[in-house]
């Protein structure tokens, strides 16, 4: 997994706003989604065991914070932080704040 801060991302000047890019990945997609998730204190995702699926995951954490477990390692995911999680690797996460963690979260599926 990967990992970032938005404190560590220059800006990128534009007319009528700043913008910061996470994540640039080239290639040819067949399918994007994404989705907003509001975990609230305890729960996880998955409820129980792993996750692993053929998309990348980019996920950016608003609010709150996540305990990971992705491919062998932990770590704390809190707001301010974006994450690529690759096809295929085994991750799980868990909210063990006291307030709800919100992230957005978009799955790329590659072209095969």
């Amino acid at each position: 997994m990967e990992k970032i801060n938005i404190n560590q991302v220059e800006p990128i000047g534009m007319p009528l706003y700043e913008m910061k890019k996470f994540f640039i990945k080239q290639g040819d997609f067949k399918e994007v989604s994404m989705s907003v998730i509001s975990l609230a204190s305890g729960e996880r995702i998955p409820a129980v065991g792993m996750s692993c699926h053929n998309e990348d995951e980019y996920s950016y954490i608003f609010s709150g914070e996540v305990n990971t477990y992705c491919n062998g390692e932990y770590s704390v995911e809190k707001a301010g932080e974006a994450t690529l999680i690759p096809a295929g690797e085994e991750h799980w996460c868990i909210n063990n704040g006291s307030e709800p963690c919100m992230l957005v979260c978009f799955m790329v599926k590659r072209a095969e």
